[in-house]
């Protein structure tokens, strides 16, 4: 054997091992405690950090050895076993530190599990917790419209196999109940977390509520635009505004998560504190914004309903002033741009292009549309490889946007400029 190949052989058996990553991609897993049985999906990214999703409602971020210690205590592995496989993994560690940091995550996992007051933000940064931002292999969640089995079950499958693990279905004005039972039940047969947006009234259907809790539906989103009777049935049809007050006591009554999407608009603004109260008393502690706006001055004159992007950001203080006050979920949907092609009814019972900025839109024909800016398609779901869709031009434009510092002297502090300025065209859902 010559002196140099001796040398390698010496070197791969003495070098320091590499830390062996869990592989990226989704576990659905259960857990069970006093508080009865919790559902938990990890997602493992790219650089071995992870995301934990607990009864599709609370969330925590987690560093590389976060993400091994909760997979190892989700499976129900003891302490010993788990500092084996952290001093397997991760060289330098002391076992004292592994153990306060398998201790922090098993207490993490507990307030996942019965959030209580807390619920539902957590942010906790200790060794085994990743501060920092996670480098992404897909969205956290997709916004489906609604459509029949035969065009829904491939995309659910490409959204699974994806490690999209949260699915939202946007129903039509007029759809048939039976297809939007049929998708939830599919959604959770496959392991996802599974939620529907619909009209109030629609959601009344004779049984629907009742087939949808069975179904396994985990949220239910409907808009709720003022506390006016004639303010709201103006917009969403005759008898929605009782009908959604109906849907949110029925929700309440059944624990399921109501998330109350309220538009943004002109007309409904000097309702928006006693309309947020009226439902807090109701039991409501989910509630998303979604403001309509123009950069058009001739649209803002008209009156017809749309926001200037200028009265964003006191808009935007008004609300988190509400916020501090009360014990409540506040959700800023990305900014959609008002269409002056529809009317403002038709925009607003359409709704916003997905949920948040950790989501995407997937159209029926498999198009997969960013939450923000144009409205392009940046690959096709059913077709094309996930790799060329996330990498492609939109999406690419749209991390930079949101990586890249938005606060100005304006409006600091704001939690709606953290993504990306209110007041910026480039930032809003723009229209087709």
């Amino acid at each position: 054997m010559k002196f140099t190949d001796r040398l390698q052989q010496l070197y791969a058996r003495f070098r320091p091992k590499e830390p062996v990553m869990l592989a990226p991609g989704m576990s659905h897993l259960l857990w069970e405690t006093e508080h009865g049985i919790t559902r938990f999906h990890l997602r493992v990214e790219r650089d071995g950090s992870g995301l934990l999703i607990a009864n599709a409602a609370a969330a925590a971020q987690l560093s590389p050895s976060g993400v091994l210690i909760a997979k190892a205590l989700l499976e129900g592995h003891d302490e010993s076993e788990i500092v084996d496989s952290l001093k397997a993994t991760f060289r330098g560690a002391a076992p004292e530190l592994m153990r306060r940091d398998i201790a922090a995550v098993h207490n993490l996992l507990q307030q996942l599990a019965a959030p209580g007051d807390a619920y539902p933000v957590f942010n906790l940064e200790d060794a085994a917790l990743a501060p920092n931002a996670t480098n992404l292999i897909a969205p956290l969640q997709a916004a489906v419209p609604l459509a029949p089995p035969d065009i829904l079950h491939p995309i659910l499958k490409r959204l699974w196999e994806v490690n999209i693990p949260h699915v939202t279905f946007f129903a039509p004005a007029a759809f048939d109940p039976a297809d939007l039972v049929h998708a939830v039940e599919h959604a959770e047969d496959l392991g996802m977390i599974a939620g529907v947006r619909a009209l109030a009234s629609a959601l009344l259907t004779e049984g629907l509520l009742n087939d949808l809790r069975v179904a396994g539906v985990d949220h239910v989103t409907f808009p709720y635009a003022a506390l006016d009777i004639g303010t709201h049935d103006a917009l969403f049809g005759a008898g929605d505004h009782q009908a959604a007050d109906v849907v949110l006591a029925w929700l309440e009554e059944n624990g399921i998560c109501a998330n109350i999407e309220i538009p943004l608009i002109e007309g409904a603004l000097s309702q928006l504190e006693p309309t947020i109260h009226s439902l807090l008393s109701r039991g409501a502690d989910t509630f998303s914004f979604v403001a309509y706006v123009t950069a058009d001055p001739a649209l803002v004159e008209q009156h017809d309903g749309a926001l200037s992007a200028e009265a964003m950001p006191q808009l935007a203080a008004i609300i988190e002033e509400i916020a501090h006050d009360v014990q409540a979920r506040f959700l800023w949907e990305p900014p959609v741009e008002r269409d002056p092609a529809q009317t403002l009814a038709e925009q607003l019972q359409q709704g916003p292009r997905c949920a948040g900025d950790v989501a995407v839109r997937v159209e029926a024909d498999g198009r997969v549309i960013p939450p923000r800016g144009p409205y392009h398609s940046a690959g096709n779901l059913l077709h094309d490889d996930w790799e060329f869709i996330w990498n492609h031009e939109a999406f690419r434009r749209y991390r930079e946007r949101v990586a890249a510092p938005t606060r100005c002297e304006i409006c600091p502090g704001l939690v709606i400029c953290a993504a990306d300025c209110p007041r910026e065209r480039s930032g809003w859902a723009q229209k087709a």
